[in-house]
């Protein structure tokens, strides 16, 4: 119809019913291109209207075969790809070079692409940390990451740049998982200023005999005394909210990591963690990490005189027995003889169990004691 309007307009001028310059101001164009229609109509006739490239397919143009196979793709070994991703992994694994906006056209129609998602209420913004290692994010992620069975991601993010440090799978989140991701990264950065947390009951005790008191008021958990001891402030959110930059972290790993893991084959726990840590960290970090406000890092050096594997343990103390035995949480651990005492009766000892599970037993004055734990034929002969 548009077509038709301007071939009836031209036509008019060519009747002298319509002057040139009646006609440029219908059509919103100049007087010079109303005479060069004019000119192709009287000799052409009414395709004289229509542009040169008018039904020509453009040179830079997708063929079909290329559409086709991009579709069979998307429905089958990229079938939980979004649009974005999708066009970044075609790059990397099929060198095939699509945006995501014609992705979208494409696969649009067939019912690809997600739900618009629920608009939020309104909050206020926090402002980034100025510095790299200011302030991160622990926490874990329960989801279906290999398929039907629930699994844990825990994962420490950096909040200045939003770039993940290091993570680990496991069945579900507990304080020995969050102390392994914690010493991954203060052996490879160093010390943070501080965490903002979420009030999860390894993290922070909020109830004291069925009834909530403040956090002041209770014992510490054995998280927030190693971090005390390492001097690292610990902020705890009060709802998911608050914390919504690792919440929003945590859903771009659930919708491009399980899709990565599917893709290569990875089904458990140590392989996953081994890509994410590997891998897909590191191609995240150079996508989506930003530059911190300030360039000089906040991280703090490990203390060389202490071995951090101490303070990142399950702490208790406890008396020796006759039997210069220790009985800490159902084991029974013998003290070994040393050059320095016959035994260790009555004495008050602390007692450590790594995140390996092994026990490190110190003295105040002696320093670590050799120990062994007795085995369940040991401790009935």
């Amino acid at each position: 119809m548009r077509q038709w309007r301007r071939f009836d307009i031209i036509r008019s001028t060519l009747e002298e019913k319509m002057t040139i310059k009646q006609a440029a101001q219908i059509l919103s164009l100049s007087r010079r291109q109303v005479q060069r229609l004019k000119k192709r109509v009287r000799t052409k006739g009414p395709p004289g209207i229509l542009h040169g490239n008018t039904g020509r397919k453009p040179p830079h143009a997708f063929s079909p075969e290329l559409k086709h196979r991009v579709i069979a793709l998307a429905k089958s070994t990229y079938f939980d790809f979004n649009f974005s991703h999708l066009s970044e992994i075609l790059a990397a694994e099929e060198d095939i070079h699509i945006n995501r906006e014609t992705l979208r056209r494409w696969l649009r129609p067939l019912g690809f692409g997600r739900k618009r998602r629920k608009r939020p209420t309104h909050r206020t913004r926090r402002k980034r940390s100025t510095q790299h290692g200011q302030m991160l994010f622990l926490d874990g992620s329960p989801h279906q990451w290999f398929g039907s069975n629930l699994s844990t991601l825990i994962l420490c993010t950096d909040d200045a740049t939003g770039k993940p440090l290091w993570g680990l799978f496991q069945d579900q989140e507990d304080l020995n998982g969050c102390l392994r991701v914690c010493l991954q990264v203060f052996s490879t950065h160093g010390l943070p200023q501080s965490f903002y947390l979420d009030r999860a009951s390894h993290v922070t005790t909020t109830r004291h005999g069925e009834v909530h008191r403040s956090q002041n008021h209770t014992k510490p958990t054995q998280f927030e005394r190693a971090m005390d001891e390492l001097g690292i402030r610990l902020i705890f959110a009060h709802s998911p909210q608050a914390r919504g930059r690792a919440e929003r972290i945590h859903g771009t790993f659930q919708d491009r990591l399980v899709s990565e893991l599917r893709l290569r084959g990875i089904h458990n726990h140590l392989q996953a963690t081994q890509y994410l840590n590997q891998h897909f960290i590191p191609a995240y970090g150079r996508r989506f990490a930003v530059k911190p406000e300030n360039r000089s890092p906040a991280w703090r050096p490990l203390p060389a005189d202490v071995d951090i594997r101490n303070i990142l343990s399950k702490r208790c103390y406890r008396t020796v027995k006759n039997d210069n035995t220790i009985s800490v949480r159902a084991q029974i651990i013998q003290l070994l003889p040393t050059p320095q005492r016959r035994h260790f009766v009555k004495a008050k000892l602390q007692v450590n169990q790594w995140i390996d599970d092994s026990w490190h037993i110190f003295h105040p004055q002696y320093g670590e004691l050799p120990c062994t734990l007795l085995t369940q034929k040991q401790r009935a002969a």
